[in-house]
């Protein structure tokens, strides 16, 4: 097992010489073979170890838990972190179910023990047989390839040197070398999916296959590099469709459906939300029919599409404004993402700035105090080489952009009107007059 342990260190690159590890021990004989298997390697990876122990509040005889790893601590003369939390009162409070809230409360106390301690990694007990139950998890609930490569060898700040080893192997690595390990009674409850998959549906497995574990472990690394050419490709992709303002939307729509929902996918990971599958096919089904949509994701995400751009963005309320700029100076705006700078400067010989991020107006024109805000209906300009009023939303609409973008378009104004619909038209009642000696240069660009 120890030769085992000492490849994962290295396949996966799992440590650096010299790195402080934090080893989360429960009790059981993974986290107690993990434990010593790594203080008998220590020396070989530079490591400095300490000990985390969570007792999660689920059963009545956990201070036996905490007594064997308070008893290995000490055998090894390393520091011991402990908590105890009630995981059954923070399910109730969250809606969740006990096994979930008990990983979101070790997780959190593992990520406060490294820091308290000044670990670099945290090591967790998992085994191969741990991957092989989560694959099978995942498979009977439909997962893909994310889901079916389990979980990942290396993750940080979590490592998992046990990624090679089967339960039964730490079994016999602690009983061979007369360690001390309490079994969890509660993994025997078949009520659970999990325990229910290890006690039952493995064994009924290995009937057609005995290597059933390596098998499906092998499965795993395949789809986990499979994976990772679909990350590289989604990253791809976006490189080549995105634009200023989003995604290319004729070009995402001609591509293949699972291609699609490859973009879809990696846009929302992009804010930190996995999309289940249900999810991205509202998104393709909206895509398909063509026209403007707006999809409403998990974790107030929403997907929407028209005016030729795709993208996905948080759902944010919107910012009404006004915001007042500041005449002369700098101005940012975080409502609307935008810094505004305005400078009262000599008349320059050439008025066009050849630059949609910068406008020359008449400093005698404009009614100071200058403000920023989305449109109104009752907005209207006179657009260059025009001599009729347009209104403002009309404008933008002509310019091909997004209903969604229309509402939240920011207009530079004065006490008397709209100056500029930024970045697209001028309001020609505010150009630069022939006799004027000074103008107002206003810039804009995004925070």
């Amino acid at each position: 097992m120890l030769e085992k342990v000492r490849e994962a260190l290295r396949r996966w690159r799992m440590v650096n010489m010299g790195e402080k590890v934090l080893v989360a021990v429960s009790g059981g004989a993974d986290s107690m073979a993990l434990l010593y298997a790594l203080f008998w390697l220590r020396k070989e990876f530079d490591l400095t170890l300490a000990l985390a122990h969570l007792d999660h509040g689920i059963r009545q005889d956990t201070a036996e838990d905490l007594k064997v790893v308070r008893a290995a601590a000490e055998d090894l003369g390393l520091p011991l972190v402990y908590e105890r939390v009630d995981a059954p009162s923070y399910a109730r409070e969250h809606k969740l179910n006990l096994e979930e809230a008990a990983r979101r409360l070790r997780r959190e106390f593992l990520l406060r023990a490294s820091r308290e301690v000044g670990a670099q990694k945290i090591a967790l007990g998992h085994t191969r047989t741990d991957l092989v139950e989560t694959i099978l998890l995942h498979l009977l609930r439909g997962a893909g390839p994310r889901g079916l490569r389990g979980f990942l060898p290396m993750n940080p700040p979590f490592i998992r040197p046990l990624v090679l080893v089967s339960r039964e192997e730490t079994r016999a690595f602690c009983e061979s070398h007369a360690i001390p390990f309490r079994d969890d009674p509660t993994n025997y409850d078949t009520r659970l999916a999990r325990n229910a998959i290890r006690l039952e549906l493995l064994p009924a497995l290995r009937r057609f296959n005995p290597q059933v574990e390596e098998a499906l472990a092998r499965a795993a690394e395949l789809l986990g590099e499979t994976q990772e050419v679909l990350q590289w490709t989604a990253q791809r992709l976006l490189g080549e469709l995105r634009g200023e303002r989003g995604l290319d939307l004729n070009k995402l729509r001609a591509l293949p459906l699972p291609v699609q929902a490859l973009v879809v996918r990696a846009l929302a990971q992009e804010h930190g939300v996995s999309l289940y599958r249900k999810h991205v096919a509202a998104v393709l089904r909206s895509l398909a029919r063509g026209g403007a949509a707006e999809v409403h994701l998990p974790r107030g995400l929403v997907a929407r599409m028209g005016g030729g751009l795709f993208l996905v963005e948080r759902e944010t309320p919107s910012s009404s404004g006004p915001w007042a700029l500041a005449t002369p100076g700098r101005t940012e705006i975080p409502a609307v993402g935008l810094a505004f700078t305005v400078d009262r400067t000599p008349r320059p010989a050439d008025l066009d700035t050849r630059d949609r991020f910068a406008v020359y107006v008449s400093a005698s024109r404009v009614q100071s105090p200058l403000f920023v805000r989305p449109p109104r209906p009752e907005d209207h300009i006179v657009p260059f080489g025009r001599t009729d009023r347009v209104r403002v939303v009309d404008l933008l609409a002509k310019e091909g952009i997004p209903r969604w973008e229309r509402a939240r378009w920011p207009l530079l104004t004065d006490e008397k009107g709209v100056v500029w619909v930024v970045g697209l038209r001028l309001n020609q009642e505010y150009a630069v007059l022939p006799e004027d000696q000074e103008v107002l240069k206003i810039c804009f660009h995004k925070l």
